[in-house]
């Protein structure tokens, strides 16, 4: 068998030969020996590929989402987020529909028109976000992916009548250019696969803290992969990594849409719009996670008091 030097291997596969020293303290080249001071490399040796990522542990906030979610807890932080989630996600989207009702359709499986006439593509949204928030609860430590984008959109949208639309396409990127939103004019369809998976692949890289989670939201807002519900994935991906990365996690409501939305458009200038708008969503999360902690405890210690 041929040997050879590191700086030969270093030639061979095109990097430093720092790099290749460090392969070798490190271990990571299997079948390289020691002769005298001189490491030697076996010649059909390949080169190693990236170490892999620590994964974070799982939060305690998450524990007892995902306990609660397999209890089917009522008035708990699950159900919270569910509930708010639903209501104000689509609500940035034009459903009409209120928080009382969405709240009948989780408890009872049933709807009060009201007043007004009901759209059925508004029930449909609602009953498909809170499955696909299921979904996204319960694979929250999951590494984000192209396939689990797409996932994501297909559950949102199957089944509504925006799913038989020519040319919208459930659970795949748009074929057709879109106008021009958030100041930059979005990516072609043949470039979008291209652009997302460089996106997903460097977001991947390291673990995430705040700013990077809001970094890849803008520039998933900004290719708009898909046809419609790009809000709607965007946000959910958001609350996802913040539930992986132990981060507080946040719901954009009605108040603070603007400042949501300009946040967006002035993010390369001035991230610190979009950080504040989410600063204050987490300080009102965070308020209501104390109220739901304390109506659970009292809940436990007197249950007769609260039927």
């Amino acid at each position: 068998m041929k040997f050879y030097t590191a700086n030969e291997m270093a030639t061979i596969w095109g990097v430093s030969v720092q790099l290749v020293r460090r392969y070798l303290r490190a271990g990571r080249i299997p079948g390289a020996v020691l002769q005298g001071k001189s490491w030697m490399i076996p010649e059909n040796t390949e080169k190693p590929g990236l170490p892999p990522r620590e994964q974070p542990d799982m939060s305690q906030f998450l524990k007892k989402v995902l306990y609660q979610q397999i209890r089917n807890n009522h008035f708990g932080i699950y159900e919270y987020i569910q509930l708010n989630m639903a209501y104000s996600s689509n609500r940035m989207a034009s459903n009409r529909l209120t928080r009382e009702q969405i709240e009948m359709i989780y408890r009872r499986d049933r709807i009060d028109p009201g007043f007004e006439p009901v759209k059925i593509d508004d029930v449909l949204e609602i009953v498909n976000h809170i499955n696909t928030m299921d979904f996204v609860i319960s694979s929250a430590m999951d590494p984000l992916s192209i396939e689990y984008i797409k996932k994501l959109h297909y559950m949102l949208t199957n089944g509504t009548f925006s799913d038989g639309r020519q040319h919208f396409g459930c659970g795949t990127f748009r074929t057709k250019s879109v106008i021009k939103k958030y100041r930059e004019t979005a990516v072609a369809p043949k470039q979008i696969l291209k652009t997302m998976t460089s996106l997903v692949l460097a977001y991947e890289k390291e673990n995430a803290d705040l700013r990077k989670i809001l970094d890849f939201h803008v520039r998933f807002e900004r290719i708009r992969p898909f046809a419609d519900y790009n809000g709607r994935v965007g946000r959910l991906i958001m609350l996802k990594e913040c539930l992986r990365y132990g981060i507080d996690p946040f719901i954009v409501d009605d108040k603070r849409r603007a400042l949501y939305y300009r946040g967006i458009i002035m993010w390369d200038d001035d991230p610190s719009v979009l950080t504040e708008a989410v600063l204050q969503a987490q300080k009102r999360f965070r308020s209501q996670m104390d109220t739901c902690q304390l109506f659970e405890y009292h809940r436990t210690q007197n249950p007769r008091k609260l039927l």
